[in-house]
């Protein structure tokens, strides 16, 4: 397998005789095609690099299309003490294809290679390699012009003694996705082991829980052995003498360089690993160039992690009360407890947590028993959580990671509110909710019954979620707080109008609902979202009391606050198809399939109704009129949506069944 990189290095190896301190002498280089804003951010974190225990020069390989970012190299050569140098990548090939650059482009859904044009980097990082050795380093960090690196990153990876080493770094692929690492287990991307034991930490051989015990683990800063890495990697010189470069093994298929390197890597016997003590930050798309002013920040910061008190308020909490507070393990520097008069043993388990425990006498007053926990807080940020919340594995990895990166100016941070669960556990029902805000902004509760955290300012929509375990009885608590100012003639707001009408459907007094909900609507104020709940809210209310069409005009009045929501499009499609009017349930659960999603994160939505809800139900509709294509076609988009489903899967029989009597 071994095999000489290919094209030459343009000058000679420097006199080895030259003095060298005892420092490993490293060479930082990156092959380099890239806009200018984000060459400028690359390089700048470049001059920042600390570097007391190494020694280092720079080598790039110019291959930029922008003129400016050519220049911009030239200008940060000649600022340097250092040996530095900017070899053009035409230079390094001895054939007609040396300016045959290819088109690369990249928007704000990604970037999109050619195969051609991925060689043609693999031939340039070789070149990189070959010089390394050709003027005798220790080890070459090579890196990807697009990141941006802690200060401390190469004496960090330098530190580590491996030969093979990447620093960490976390990208969404695609918008929207999920942030993933630079970093895998096997194959092309597989972030779990195929055919052999499951990855360390994770229980089972089951994919998605390796998958996950992999990226939890990769949250916790470590030095970790993986399969393949990239972009962010340290080679020593060891194994560039040993003849592991990019160059494409002709009988693997794999897409990218670094995963030939990888292979090449392994199959000499050398083992990869990542860093995850100081991640990179990754400028994927241009719209990312304004993060990096908030890693900044975080770097200049100086500390490892914000600090965080956990607030709650608690009553007659002994059996969830563990369970919760084992949970945030690793992310609470502080546990303020305040109880409101518990006189089971809630106080005696809060005491293995922590010595801030207050009394606070109940006034039927939520907002002021929240307030007088945050009172009592010290930290930098204050989360609040119930006793019967917590944070499952996944989400307490992620937020202990938030610790180590999130930016100082934030003033809250949302995250999902995971209330109910389906059979096979996927989330049935979830909100978001203002969980973890800055202490100094003195934020407030507000409202006796159904408090809401007034923030304003930075607001950061993470991906944690925190999960409810109700393993309470509801009561009636809320209603009677309501009913006790309703009796004293207290003037409701209009968001105490609405979750007083929540209270009373709750508890079945219907008339009284539709009575508050109608008093909320006249106002005309309070959230938009809770003002087309209401409509949503009054039509359940008219079905419960058996008055079907006083339910279709409650649904047909949420039109006037907004377009219309694919989960009161999907109702009035039940509505016309329990009447078996199927030419007008299919209009409606087609305006279900086409509606527009709210931009704001804080909205509820019943996914169901956004995915394959009306897809199953036009599905029914269809194959009742008689046309089973289009039937067929429908089940088979709800199928991709959730592969499981009963109803789904019980059609996808009956439409193959069909098929073979033809």
């Amino acid at each position: 397998m071994k095999k000489e990189p290919q094209g030459k290095p343009s000058f000679q190896p420097e006199d080895a005789s030259i003095t060298r301190d005892n420092r490993e002498r490293i060479l930082i280089a990156s092959p380099v095609r890239q806009t200018a804003a984000v060459l400028h951010e690359f390089l700048n974190s470049l001059q920042r690099l600390e570097r007391e225990t190494v020694q280092t020069n720079y080598l790039f390989v110019d291959d930029n299309e922008e003129e400016a970012a050519s220049q911009m190299l030239l200008d940060f050569v000649h600022r340097q003490e250092s040996n530095c140098e900017v070899i053009p990548a035409r230079e390094l090939f001895d054939d007609e294809h040396a300016d045959d650059q290819g088109i690369y482009a990249k928007d704000e859904g990604g970037h999109y290679w050619k195969t051609e044009q991925i060689w043609r980097v693999a031939r340039l990082k070789n070149n990189i390699l070959q010089y390394a050795r050709a003027h005798e380093y220790d080890a070459v960090f090579l890196i990807d012009s697009d990141l941006v690196l802690h200060p401390r990153t190469l004496e960090q990876l330098a530190s580590s003694g491996k030969e093979i080493i990447s620093n960490i770094f976390w990208t969404r692929w695609q918008p929207e996705a999920k942030e993933m690492p630079q970093v895998w287990l096997q194959d092309e991307y597989a972030l779990y082991r195929r055919g052999g034991p499951a990855f360390p930490g994770a229980a089972s051989e089951d994919e998605g829980e390796q998958t996950s015990a992999f990226l939890n683990q990769l949250r916790i800063p470590g030095c970790y052995e993986v399969g393949g890495l990239g972009a962010c990697t340290l080679i020593r010189r060891s194994v560039i003498e040993a003849g592991v470069n990019f160059d494409r093994i002709p009988n693997v298929s794999f897409w990218g360089e670094d995963r030939h390197f990888c292979i090449r890597a392994q199959a000499y016997g050398f083992n990869l690993f990542v860093d995850t003590h100081l991640p990179a930050y990754h400028i994927y798309r241009l719209s990312e160039l304004p993060g990096v002013a908030a890693y900044n920040r975080r770097v200049r910061r100086g500390e490892e992690t914000i600090t965080i008190s956990l607030c709650m308020i608690v009553k007659n909490e002994e059996n969830s009360l563990p369970r919760c507070l084992d949970s945030v393990n690793g992310i609470a520097d502080e546990i303020v407890i305040v109880d409101t008069g518990s006189t089971d043993r809630t106080r005696q388990i809060a005491s293995r947590y922590t010595d801030c425990i207050y009394d606070f006498e109940w006034v039927d007053d939520f907002a002021a028993a929240r307030n007088f926990a945050f009172d009592q807080a010290s930290c930098e940020y204050i989360l609040w959580l119930d006793a019967d919340d917590v944070f499952e594995a996944e989400d307490r990895a992620k937020l202990i990671g938030l610790k180590h990166s999130l930016d100082p100016a934030v003033d809250s941070v949302t995250m999902d509110y995971n209330l109910s669960f389906t059979a096979d556990g996927k989330v049935a029902y979830s909100l978001r909710r203002n969980r973890l805000v800055r202490r100094d902004r003195q934020f407030r509760w507000i409202g006796a019954v159904h408090e809401y955290l007034a923030v304003a300012g930075h607001l950061l929509h993470s991906d944690i979620a925190v999960t409810h375990k109700k393993d309470k009885e509801y009561t009636d608590r809320n209603l009677r707080i309501y009913r006790k100012r309703e009796q004293a003639g207290e003037e409701f707001s209009p968001r105490d109008l609405y979750y007083f009408g929540n209270e009373l459907k709750d508890h079945a007094q219907y008339e009284d609902a539709i009575t508050y909900y109608g008093k909320f609507l006249a106002t005309g104020l309070g959230w938009l979202e809770d003002q087309i709940a209401a409509c949503q809210k009054i039509a359940d209310c008219e079905a419960a009391l058996k008055r079907p069409e006083q339910e279709a005009r409650a649904l047909f009045r949420s039109f006037l606050y907004d377009l219309p929501r694919a989960e009161v499009c999907c109702r009035l499609g039940g509505y016309f198809a329990d009447r078996e009017e199927y030419r007008k349930a299919v209009f409606w659960y087609e305006q279900a399939v086409q509606a527009s999603r709210p931009a704001d994160p804080m909205v509820v939505l019943n996914e169901a109704a956004w995915t394959w809800m009306p897809h199953l139900q036009l599905c029914v509709c269809y194959d009742r009129m008689g046309n089973r294509a289009k039937a067929k076609e429908h089940n088979d988009i709800a199928l991709a949506y959730h592969p499981t489903h009963p109803s789904m899967l019980y059609n996808d029989q009956y439409f193959k069944d069909l098929q073979k009597n033809i």
